[in-house]
């Protein structure tokens, strides 16, 4: 039956807390581990804290747990779900995080990562980089690069997003489609995953 880490959505078919539950409650990858009654997601390279879980379209909102845990995080990889029942929502944002430039961009609104430059070099996070590279920045400034995606729902408009630092944008997080058997025909008829 669906069980609940104290915060956070209820837990039930395909995901599974190991060591409450049986694993035939759930599927391979999908296990939860309750730490601080936050529901956490392990993939071989990664925490996640789960947000939210819409079982109705196979999908759900996690950010990494770092963003929680560090006062400075610097999202250094892309992330990568190979192995894994899970991809990229095309729902989510971009936010490009570049490091080590030579210099920073003019007239173009961006987060400062500040424990990540020094006096020669900087390094920056800013949405649609696309944008950036119109306005003239040459993204060779930089030695290298990493999009960390984000859902931005059509609540939030752009201009309170300017005002919040790339953590506390960090932490709204991102979604995930998930792959595996359907159990609402069973559900339907009474029967339980």
């Amino acid at each position: 039956s669906p069980r609940s880490c104290g915060t956070g959505p209820p837990i039930k078919y395909p995901f599974w807390i190991p060591y409450e539950q049986e694993p035939f409650c759930g599927y391979p990858h999908f296990g939860i581990t309750c730490m601080d009654k936050n529901p956490i997601l392990r993939t071989s390279n990664y925490e996640f804290l789960v947000k939210d879980i819409y079982y109705s379209n196979s999908s759900f909102t996690v950010a990494n747990i770092d963003v929680y845990e560090d006062k400075c995080p610097v999202p250094l990889y892309n992330y990568t779900f190979d192995q894994t029942p899970f991809t990229y929502s095309s729902e989510n944002w971009n936010l490009s995080f570049f490091y080590n430039c030579s210099t920073e961009p003019i007239d173009y609104p961006t987060y400062e990562v500040d424990c990540a430059k020094n006096a020669t070099h900087f390094s920056f996070a800013v949405f649609h980089k696309e944008a950036l590279e119109h306005k003239n920045y040459s993204l060779n400034e930089c030695q290298f690069m990493v999009n960390t995606p984000l859902n931005i729902n059509e609540s939030v408009n752009i201009s309170s997003l300017l005002r919040m630092n790339y953590t506390e944008i960090l932490k709204t997080g991102f979604v995930l489609n998930w792959t595996a058997p359907h159990c609402h025909y069973c559900e339907k008829s009474g029967g339980r995953c």
